[in-house]
């Protein structure tokens, strides 16, 4: 890759000197027309710096220029322009540069631009050294004559005709260079010298330039052969041709040979837009077929005049058509439907209106939003050996955005149809058989219930008997029992007592998950306080809310319950003589983090869960502390309704601080 860079490199560099030297020759041989009083000299050499310029760019035309393509005007215009050469010969540099630099740019741009054609490139150069030409050069004759002996004879002024007569000059020389190196460019040997791409220049168009060419040499020869023959006979045809032409005559066939290079130019010009135009359009259409081919999906295409143009190997093999009796048919609708009748893709072409796709599709097409004018369906085919389609058709557009046809795509979806249908099928079995097994748990829910209040009726019955007859015995012989005897009885009586709220407490255990009340808006405040007044807390304890608790979704009973737990157990195992227990919320985004602190006796970590656990306490059996061990494990069985989560932090002697969460959305396992 870097030997190839190189190479390029040192081609590219001898040449730029080779032609610039060439140029620099050439320009001592210049073409001169006569306009009296002046002299329009045509510098033909010129074209070697702009040819390396218009071909490589700017660094190589200015390398051309410097060798000497445009620095003979020195000894040329020197002599008589003194001073003013300093002002007119390096502008001829700066037009190389400039027309190399705009090649740059235009080899750079994805597509053709008008306004970076060379021929319209040159207006703002021309603009600029007319400005020259009036001003610094005009000034600077009037400094001549110099020192240096060769220029001596320089004028000192010139007339403002002079300089006009100079600006249109250069102008059109300027013109005339630049067709001429079009012209050479548009032919295939001078590409393939500067080793152009293929398509930088119009391939073909060189019979073009030399056919123009030749009309222009033809009418030089019809032109001698006619002034010969008419105008001056005395004269012999060469010396019309070749020897002895006059300069109105060669101004004319000049003026000519030039129209028909313009002429050729233009027409190369036409031919290679057309030629692009078709090129692009049949690599459209090869980029088309081989995608249509290509695709696993059966695939057709349809033109504006609704002829099939394309159908794919997956086309055949879904529809069972092959694409010999297809292709160049109208015959699109014949797969699909036992009579004839336009197809989604026709009716994308016809651009029909959304009564005419529902008179054919109703109630089974759509429109896609990615693309506009695209529709979606899906249909049953019975004819088609039961299978079901979804098929999408796309408008295809040109680069006017006018409809030239439509590709249409379908997808056997039968079996995903088939799948459809047997998951309704399982759905409603499903629905059913939860309808029988709902049924059969809310049988057992309620026996379950029943056969608890019936336990708990035959449980409590003799409880109630004991803890009567002991209450008869104390009183009825209270003169006869002895102290340990009566410490035994209110034991007795204790034991019933613990065994009573036990059992209620299984029952509200039991209960929870299966209560069927209405959720509703709970005011925590407000429950609290209810629940400290059941609670009757004795006077050493003090019970403070820290901050106003919210408004919740829940059931009153479950929210109730877990606050008269926390607070009753901080109440009944305060081991200080000032009680303080402390309520306080949190927002936490998606739910509240509620906290219950108190200054008891605290918990060893080590006991964490098992505080959780059915019938499990800490405190040893007493009077004042009796505890059936339900109260934390109802308070985490609640909270996990709601999917919130229960924790504690303690320390030992200090202190407990329970924690519990509430999702702000409701407690939604108790609405199910």
């Amino acid at each position: 890759m870097k030997e190839t860079i190189h190479k390029n490199f040192t081609y590219k560099t001898i040449i730029s000197i080779l032609f610039g030297l060439s140029g620099f020759a050439l320009n001592f041989y210049s073409i001169n027309f006569a306009f009296p009083p002046y002299t329009a000299t045509v510098l033909i050499g010129l074209i070697f710096p702009m040819l390396i310029t218009l071909a490589w760019g700017w660094k190589y035309g200015l390398l051309s220029a410097l060798v000497g393509g445009c620095q003979s005007m020195w000894w040329i215009w020197g002599p008589s322009n003194g001073y003013a050469t300093f002002a007119v010969v390096p502008p001829f540099t700066l037009w190389i540069v400039w027309h190399g630099f705009m090649t740059d740019y235009r080899s750079k741009q994805t597509s053709s631009k008008w306004w970076l054609s060379a021929y319209v490139v040159e207006i703002p150069f021309r603009i600029l050294n007319s400005i020259n030409l009036f001003t610094l050069s005009r000034w600077a004759i009037g400094l001549n004559p110099p020192p240096w002996a060769w220029a001596s004879n320089a004028p000192d002024t010139i007339p403002m005709h002079f300089s006009v007569f100079v600006v249109v000059k250069q102008a059109v020389v300027g013109y005339i260079i630049l067709l001429l190196v079009d012209v050479l460019l548009n032919l295939e040997f001078v590409r393939k010298f500067f080793k152009l791409e293929k398509d930088h220049y119009q391939a073909n168009t060189s019979f073009v330039i030399s056919a123009a060419f030749l009309v222009g040499a033809l009418f030089w020869i019809v032109d001698s052969a006619i002034n010969t023959l008419v105008f001056q006979p005395e004269s012999s045809f060469l010396d019309s041709l070749t020897l002895n032409v006059s300069a109105h005559h060669i101004f004319t066939r000049t003026v000519f040979i030039l129209a028909s290079l313009v002429g050729g130019v233009l027409a190369s010009n036409l031919l290679r837009g057309q030629r692009e135009s078709d090129n692009a359009l049949r690599d459209s259409e090869e980029r088309l077929k081989q995608i249509v081919d290509g695709n696993p999906i059966a695939t057709f295409v349809i033109c504006e005049k609704h002829i099939i143009t394309h159908w794919n190997k997956a086309c055949e093999n879904l529809t069972g058509f092959p694409a010999s009796e297809m292709v160049a048919t109208q015959k699109q609708w014949l797969p699909f439907y036992s009579e004839e009748r336009p197809i989604l893709a026709d009716l994308i072409i016809d651009k029909a209106a959304e009564k005419d796709i529902s008179r054919y599709y109703s109630g089974k097409y759509k429109k896609t939003p990615l693309i506009e004018g695209t529709y979606e369906v899906e249909d049953f085919f019975p004819g088609l050996d039961d299978k079901w389609l979804f098929f999408t058709a796309a408008p295809l557009k040109d680069y006017q955005g006018k409809i030239i046809g439509a590709i249409e795509t379908l997808r056997d979806i039968t079996e995903l149809k088939q799948a459809e249908k047997d998951l309704k099928q399982y759905s409603k079995s499903l629905e059913q058989m939860v309808a029988v097994r709902t049924k059969k748990l809310e049988d057992i829910n309620q026996e379950l219930t029943d056969f608890a209040y019936s336990v708990s009726h035959d449980l409590k019955a003799p409880l109630r008997g004991i803890s009567q007859l002991a209450h008869w015995i104390s009183s009825d012989y209270i003169e006869t029992i002895d102290q340990d005897g009566q410490d035994k009885l209110r034991l007795l009586v204790s034991r019933t007592n613990h065994m009573h709220n036990l059992i209620e407490s299984i029952l509200k255990y039991s209960r929870v998950g299966r209560v069927t009340a209405e959720v509703q808006s709970v005011d925590l405040n407000q429950l609290i306080q209810d629940t400290i007044d059941i609670l009757s807390p004795p006077e050493n304890m003090q019970i403070s809310i820290e901050n106003e608790l919210p408004t919740v979704e829940g059931l009153h009973i479950h929210l109730e319950q877990v606050f008269q737990n926390l607070l009753s157990n901080a109440i009944n195992f305060m081991d200080k003589p000032q009680g303080f227990i402390k309520i306080g919320c949190v927002d936490k985004g998606e739910h509240w983090q509620f906290s219950v602190a108190d200054n008891g006796p605290g918990i060893n970590e080590k006991y964490f869960d098992k505080i959780f656990q059915m019938f499990q306490t800490l405190a040893p059996s007493s009077e004042k502390t009796e505890s059936t061990g339900i109260g934390l494990p109802l308070v985490k069985k609640i909270v996990g309704l709601w999917d919130g989560r229960v924790w504690l932090k303690s320390t030992v002697g200090e202190g407990s601080m329970f924690f519990f969460t509430l999702p702000k959305e409701g407690a939604k396992n108790e609405r199910k």
